[in-house]
């Protein structure tokens, strides 16, 4: 078992390890202190290995490791990919078709073949109970479960269904009948794995509340299995280590405590991702950032307000409602390994398709024949094949420039106009998510600063800022390994609410006190299992409230009135402060009714900020070398990033090559070494 040695505290190595779609990325830690990173080839088929794969390239011993920090791409893959196990739904009689009746609204309001998102369970696996209970957590009708361990026989039985998901009407309000429900199932089929909507997302809104508790139950399975195989291998390897897996909402968590909310590990190396770029900007004195990450096989963008990373409860993964907080990060498929393509209307397409790890794009010789977005650039001459991933992986370029020919002769144009348009194009689609976490949410983008990271990060970011009109990009050291550094700086956490619906002015403090008194007592209490102390732990308050009959309400922090700092009575006007804030007005003469509660429970990461280690490579000497803009070759200054010193100025064209990523810095830019080694990318006055 994991965790079980009791020399794990006094170990000296933390690793932080995450798993993309086309790189594993790793990063040693030594009291606050990077000494060794590296990237290796994800192996999306048995990604266990890629994390072993990593350690054993790191050549971290059993004696040496004392934590393991894990963010992985599996459960984002299972409902992407609609690879999970068979499914059961059990619901409330009368409410079967919720999950696929879903809501009015429609995404593409032009499309006329337009349908909804297919839900992860089908019709005649949906099962129904006799029960009532009232939202107030009042029982109307007692359960009745009219033959349903008969049914889930028959469906385990011939049907091979593997999980079920139990979500009630009315079940936030009491998890009686819910856990009623699953005693019965346990008893009957001890292999089974169950999951509760009161345990998972004790929240109202029927069918967002049973697609965030059936896609937990859809992805349980797969991330038991991989965190199982990976503890397996860990420990025939043996090493004995504390192992966290982070989250959606950007804390980490023991690997045990993940098996129950499989969901939460959705998007997690994206947020470990945010963690680590808001750090980095934090450090270098800039609090209001876009993230921009682009790897792969997707690119990955969140705005960063004041040093705190928006967090949203209205998510949506492959169409379905997530309804848990986690980073608000929008994500689009353009990536490295992006394929362009010719669509049946003529019209060049850059993704959201990728050629992934496996074959890759042509230029990794790995037999991909497809011209992607790492072959425009080789093309181009923005990567050179023998620098490429510190010289460990040399580039096809032939491979590269067939793919390229084959395009160039679709298109009817010159090769290097069509490599351009390749990279122009995946900038368009890149700028167009980034609006969407900006302009069409009453930000604008010129007020901050990009931090590009990801292996392709800070190719593009230059050419994205220009074309949202943003002076200046922050390239953190060590770029490519960002959301393996967030890994081990994230701090533990976990939310815990319950919806209590009301008239702010019905609030009391007495009511309130015991509602998130009770909240504390299961955060500090599940802390525990953790082997977290109290004192450790730190308590944030917050209530979700909005404006009586509007659809969705905002969570508004609350601590001044836990405490008792700030009166109850002024809730309604605390609520109208942070709606003028978010959104620009507020309507001071509408009723406001309260929602739900919540706390937030912080662990704070014992390394709480990593310093880049001066790199102990011998630098290369700058060089010349072409690059192709509009069309033309053009000389262009070369540099390697581990000979660059602080207060450094590199007017571009030029090209900052390091074993984890590529930085461009265009004509009309100019690049600038801070004090933390970060590259300042700013544009020209």
């Amino acid at each position: 078992m994991l965790n079980s040695d009791q020399n794990v505290e006094t170990r000296e190595l933390s690793v932080g390890i995450e798993v993309g779609g086309t790189f594993t990325d790793w990063v040693v830690v030594r009291r606050g202190r990077v000494i060794r990173t590296g990237k290796v080839l994800s192996t999306p088929g048995r990604p266990e290995v890629g994390v072993l794969l990593a350690l054993q390239e790191a050549a971290v011993t059993p004696e040496e490791l004392g934590a393991l920090l894990h963010g992985s791409t599996v459960a984002t893959n299972v409902v992407v990919e609609r690879k999970g196990p068979e499914c059961a739904l059990i619901t409330t009689q009368g409410f079967r078709d919720v999950i696929f009746i879903q809501r009015q609204a429609k995404t593409r309001l032009f499309d006329l073949r337009y349908t909804q998102p297919g839900a992860l369970v089908t019709r005649d696996r949906v099962l129904e109970v006799d029960e009532k209970m009232g939202p107030n957590g009042v029982p109307r009708r007692p359960l009745r479960m009219n033959g349903l361990l008969e049914s889930m026989d028959n469906l385990t039985r011939n049907e091979r269904v593997q999980s079920v998901a139990v979500c009630l009407l009315h079940s936030y309000g009491n998890p009686a009948h819910e856990e009623e429900i699953e005693t019965a199932l346990r008893e009957r089929f001890p292999d089974l794995y169950i999951t509760l909507s009161s345990s998972v997302v004790p929240q109202f809104r029927e069918y967002e509340r049973t697609s965030t508790c059936l896609m937990s139950a859809y992805t349980k399975p797969v991330v038991d299995r991989y965190i199982s195989k990976l503890e397996q291998s860990l420990e025939e390897g043996g090493y004995q280590c504390r192992f966290s897996v982070i989250q959606a909402n950007g804390g980490s968590v023991p690997a045990s405590a993940i098996r129950q909310h499989a969901v939460k590990m959705v998007l997690s190396g994206p947020a470990a991702g945010v963690v680590g770029a808001t750090a980095a900007a934090k450090r270098a004195g800039i609090p209001n950032i876009i993230t921009f990450d682009m790897g792969g096989t997707s690119t990955d963008v969140c705005l960063v307000d004041n040093g705190q990373p928006r967090v949203t409860t209205d998510y949506k993964i492959d169409g379905l409602p997530l309804q848990l907080p986690m980073i608000d990060i929008t994500t689009v498929g353009a990536g490295g390994g992006s394929i362009a393509r010719i669509d049946r209307c003529g019209i060049l397409q850059v993704g959201p398709s990728s050629a992934g790890a496996d074959p890759g794009p042509a230029c990794y010789g790995q037999g991909g024949e497809e011209f992607t977005v790492t072959d425009a650039n080789v093309a181009l001459g923005y990567l050179r094949p023998q620098q490429f991933f510190g010289g460990k992986m040399s580039l096809d370029v032939p491979a590269a420039e067939q793919a390229l020919q084959r395009l160039a002769t679709a298109l009817e144009m010159p090769p290097l106009a069509a490599a351009e348009g390749v990279r122009q194009l995946v900038n368009v689609n890149m700028a167009r998510a980034v609006r969407l976490v900006s302009v069409e949410r009453g930000y604008d983008p010129r007020e901050y600063t990009i931090v590009a990271y990801g292996g392709g990060g800070p190719l593009h970011a230059a050419s994205l800022a220009g074309e949202l009109g943003i002076k200046q990009v922050l390239v953190p050291a060590n770029a490519g390994l960002v959301s393996a550094y967030g890994l081990l700086i994230a701090n533990t956490q976990q939310y815990f609410m319950v919806t209590r619906i009301s008239r702010a002015t019905e609030v009391r403090f007495d009511d309130l006190a015991t509602t998130f008194g009770t909240l504390e007592k299961r955060a500090r209490s599940e802390f525990a299992d953790y082997g977290m102390a109290h004192d450790e732990v730190q308590i944030r308050h917050y209530i979700d409230i909005r404006y009586v009959g509007q659809a969705y309400e905002l969570m508004v922090p609350a601590d001044e009135f836990a405490s008792g700092a700030r009166p109850v009575a002024e809730l309604a006007q605390s609520f109208h402060e942070f709606h003028l804030k978010r959104y620009g007005h507020a309507l001071t003469q509408a009723d406001v009714e309260v929602v739900s509660y919540r706390i937030i429970a912080v662990r704070p990461s014992e390394l709480h900020d990593i310093d880049p280690a001066p790199s102990d490579i011998i630098p290369r000497s700058p060089g010349d070398g072409t690059i192709a803009i509009d069309g033309r070759s053009e000389v262009c200054r070369f540099y390697d990033r581990a000979g660059l010193l602080p207060g450094e100025r590199l007017p571009g064209p030029a090209v900052i090559e390091e074993p984890t990523a590529t930085t461009f810095v265009p004509v009309g830019w100019t690049a600038t070494v801070d004090a933390f080694l970060n590259v300042l990318l700013r544009r020209d006055e």
